[in-house]
């Protein structure tokens, strides 16, 4: 905070000087040029406060994005939507962003994933303070989804990804049924994927020889890199007002499946001095492994049904909001794994000098007895209700106070079974929490109201919440922070959070999986070694606390040009973290001696990788960035500006469409539905069937953006009309044309370091130590997206680059150092909107509501590069290990039906 108070002392003197301005808190350009659609006129509001579907609050989107942004990353869907702006809903200290809709909370992600984005009106990208205003932790951010009034369409998609190096294809297919009308929404959702299996034999893995020399053979086609994978889900969502309060109903299950090989079985035997196959006439040990002509790889399946129901309610009470949500799921996995044979049979035989028991093999399947195998299963059952209610209780001189107020009830059961080296166990985890919190925003200083109005805006907050976990006490958490905008387009936000949180029950209680033959670098022995990795949940979790510090600014500095630039620095600690087992570096290995299982000669047999607490981590980053983006004028809609002013003919002439009128001569009425001639071009064309008008306070009566013409809602809502060339609201106004995007976000990590446990080790990410399998914390990272969209054609190129890093794991006896490469991969996306060509539309009908994309994920098919002190590659650092799928190309066939 004390970088906070010097920005603002520094900056306050220059900025109370510089010209005041109203504090109306308009949308971004783009937004601006492209109101919400309703079946109202077409009315632009300036006030974001005024705006359609707006959060709670005074803090303006730090972007805004409409129809035609939205357009313009070619995706299908509000999940895809999301994985695109990752970049931007990014927060300082990471997390994915609070969603909402229509400045309303959700029961979960599952009632707007599937929406398609034609039915997006606005989204609106806030900063992590809007996140405490709905309750939730001030450190994600707030992405606020604005749908569209009208919308109706059928959506079918198929698509196939496949690797360039082959060995793995993906095909998916999904169908979606979407009706929206006014405050009503219902939504049907199915979609079915799968991915074959890849092994090792299909990339350039090197092969290790197994077993003796008489038996020697490649295993790599029993080993997957990335197993065979089925999934089947259904979704359904149905939502409309009972009076003033809107409700949603939402159902989902889900059904997946995988399968993976981890080599095949095999056995060390002891072999006497006495044995003919004794090395020297010394006593010995062989390792053997059973033949892939006799045996079956291992396996590890894995089998899970998923069902969610959910609720949301919403309404308002003497000018209070509120909200109510319930959430019930349901998971049930199972987890099977072959380990290998019981070959105590034939041991018998070698001890006792069988001349034909050769401990290197070959072997029979009648050589051994019993298969071996460890199976786990979980059953989760977690209910949950959320009720939050916000309002003014007052007013000072510089506006209203703002608070929420939030209780929440939930209960989790989890029980679990495994069986591992034929012993059972179970554990049965039952859980309620019970939450208050309490959030209060103080406006301190106005412009507006001539209050301090030389210092701008400000105002503070502050928020509190107590949690009560039976099976862990009292977890409390605090926050408070301020917002202030000096002049338009400047604001400054900081905030300090403390939070306490208990270990989830499944961290506690999943099943013990254990799995054979898996590659793991030793750092102690400076060799890649094949051990049984353990996994599941660790009973012995303690509760985590978590301090953050953060302020950010952000900047707009110009009203006509669609361009933000943002900085946050944040700065964390948290006393006993929990977190995954850590790569097995010496530092580790003395910290947590009993988690590795040796020979005695010293060869890593087994490794448990239960997850862990440490005893403190801290951090320290600085993430900046810009956005950028330029409305374009399209082809289609410089023709429709021409007819609009009499200078040119009817783009839309010769063509038909859904419920078109005919005339009474019986020929086609040219004119899209709901129009005639527009001011000042009836003259310029006479003669013309039906021009189109302006329909209402400035409605367009004719389409934007090549959409084609114009949607029902579009003209106020009457009948008869054309349903858009993006289902039913899907045209519509708006459109603005294509649009050039183009971002960049850049990320310094200042400091990160790892107190392993009380009295040390300390590990620092950024020097030399690392508790990830891919090296220690990049210094630098950087994202960047650009995108260009118009005429119904569209390309985005995304990229990530990260700074390599140096590992020194070994111990002072054995010094091992890794260097692990930078790595940088680009993304690119081509994709076409055949209904924003008219020309091919008028020729082809069938194309409108089509879209054809092909993707190419990790364009130069980059791998990062890990090299050892002599500059060879460990076996488990082998680039096909790190990235076994490598660049595949996706094609995406989409379409609309309304």
């Amino acid at each position: 905070m004390r970088i906070f108070l010097f920005l603002i002392a520094a900056s306050a003197p220059a900025m109370a000087s510089a010209q005041q301005a109203p504090p109306t808190q308009q949308p971004s350009a783009a937004a601006a040029a492209e109101p919400v659609i309703s079946d109202e006129p077409d009315i632009i509001v300036e006030g974001q406060r005024n705006l359609p579907g707006a959060v709670i609050g005074d803090i303006p989107p730090e972007q805004q994005l409409g129809p035609s942004d939205i357009r313009s990353y070619g995706v299908s869907s509000v999940a895809d939507l999301l994985t695109e702006l990752a970049p931007q809903t990014q927060s300082g200290v990471g997390g994915p962003p609070v969603v909402l809709l229509n400045g309303k909370r959700i029961a979960g992600f599952r009632e707007i994933r599937d929406i398609p984005t034609e039915a997006i009106a606005r989204v609106d990208i806030l900063a992590e303070e809007v996140a405490l205003k709905y309750g939730f932790r001030a450190d994600q951010k707030v992405v606020n989804i604005v749908l569209r009034r009208r919308f109706g369409a059928v959506t079918g998609e198929l698509t196939d990804r496949i690797a360039t190096e082959g060995g793995r294809n993906a095909p998916q297919a999904e169908l979606d049924l979407l009706k929206i009308r006014n405050s009503g929404r219902f939504q049907l959702h199915s979609e079915y994927k799968s991915s074959s299996a890849l092994t090792e034999s299909e990339r350039a893995i090197a092969a290790p020889v197994a077993g003796g020399t008489a038996s020697a053979f490649d295993q790599r086609p029993f080993r997957t890199l990335l197993p065979f994978s089925r999934e089947l889900q259904t979704n359904a969502v149905y939502a409309r007002n009972f009076g003033n309060v809107s409700a949603t109903f939402n159902g989902a299950i889900e059904s997946s499946e995988s399968k993976g090989l981890n080599g095949l079985p095999g056995a060390t035997f002891l072999v006497p001095a006495t044995s003919p196959f004794a090395t020297g006439g010394a006593a010995t040990s062989v390792s053997g492994v059973f033949d892939g002509s006799s045996f079956v790889p291992l396996a590890q399946n894995s089998r899970s049904i998923t069902g969610h129901l959910g609720t949301t309610l919403n309404g308002a009470i003497d000018g209070w909001q509120w909200s109510l949500t319930g959430a019930y799921d349901h998971v049930d996995t199972r987890n099977f794994s072959d380990t290998g044979f019981d070959a105590t049979a034939y041991q018998a035989r070698v001890a006792a000098g069988d001349p034909i028991a050769n401990p290197a093999g070959p072997f029979a399947r009648s050589d051994l007895a019993a298969r071996f195998y460890n199976s786990g299963s979980s059953v989760s059952n977690a209910g949950k209700v959320d009720a939050l209610i916000n309002g003014s209780p007052f007013s000072l001189p510089a506006g209203a106070v703002s608070t929420s107020l939030r209780l929440t009830g939930e209960t989790t059961d989890l029980s679990s079974r495994s069986y591992r080296s034929g012993l059972i166990q179970s554990g049965d985890i039952s859980r309620q929490r019970g939450n208050a919190q309490i959030n209060i925003d103080l406006p301190i200083t106005s412009r507006s109201k001539g209050v301090l109005a030389a210092i701008g805006d400000l105002s503070l907050n502050g928020n509190a919440a107590i949690e009560q976990v039976s099976d862990f006490g009292t977890l409390t958490t605090y926050g408070y922070g301020a917002n202030w905008s000096p002049v338009k387009g400047v604001r400054l936000i900081g905030s300090v959070s403390d939070q306490d949180e208990a270990p989830s029950a499944q961290q506690l209680g999943n099943p013990v999986i254990t799995t054979p033959n898996v590659r793991v670098f030793d750092y102690v022995a400076g060799t890649t070694a094949t051990a049984t990795t353990i996994s599941g949940g660790n009973p012995f979790l303690t509760a985590d606390n978590r301090h953050v510090d953060k302020i950010g600014l952000t900047l707009k500095p110009f009203d006509q040009t669609d361009l933000t630039l943002t900085a946050n620095y944040t700065r964390q600690h948290t006393d006993n973290p929990i977190a995954g087992f850590p790569t097995p570096t010496a530092a580790i290995e003395a910290a947590f001696p009993t988690r590795f299982t040796r020979d005695e000669a010293g060869n890593l047999l087994r490794i448990d990788t239960r997850s862990i607490n440490y005893a403190r981590t801290e951090s320290s980053n600085l993430r900046w960035g810009i956005n950028f983006s330029k409305r374009l004028t399209s082809k289609i809609q410089k023709e429709i500006e021409a007819y609009r002013a009499g200078t040119g003919p009817n783009p839309f002439a010769g063509m038909s469409f859904p419920g078109q009128r005919r005339r009474r001569d019986g020929a086609d009425d040219q004119t899209p539905p709901g129009g005639t001639t527009p001011s000042g071009a009836r003259s310029a064309n006479a003669g013309q069937a039906g021009a189109p008008t302006q329909a209402g306070q400035g409605a367009s009566a004719t389409p934007q953006a090549g959409e084609g013409p114009p949607s029902e809602e579009a003209r106020g809502g009457g009948r008869g009309g054309l349903r858009g060339f993006g289902g039913r609201g899907g045209g519509g106004r708006g459109g603005g044309g294509g649009r050039l995007q183009f971002a960049v976000y850049h990320t310094l990590h200042l400091t990160d370091t790892v107190l392993v446990a009380a009295g040390g080790p300390r590990l620092d990410l950024l020097h030399g130590d690392a508790i990830g399998q891919n090296g220690g914390q990049a210094r630098n990272e950087v994202e960047v997206q650009a995108g260009y969209t118009n005429n119904g054609l569209g390309a985005r190129l995304s990229g990530n680059y990260m700074q390599g890093t140096r590992v020194n794991g070994g111990t002072p006896a054995n010094p091992t150092a890794l260097d692990f490469g930078s790595l940088t991969t680009f993304n690119l996306r081509l994709f076409g909107d055949l209904g924003g060509r008219l020309e091919w539309v008028k020729a082809h009908p069938f194309l409108r509501g089509t879209r054809v994309t092909l993707s190419f994920d990790n364009l130069l098919n980059s791998r990062q590069r890990v090299t050892d002190a002599m500059g060879a590659t460990p076996v488990s650092f082998q680039p096909d290990y790190l990235d076994p799928l490598g660049r595949s190309i996706r094609l995406s066939i989409r379409k609309l039906f309304f």
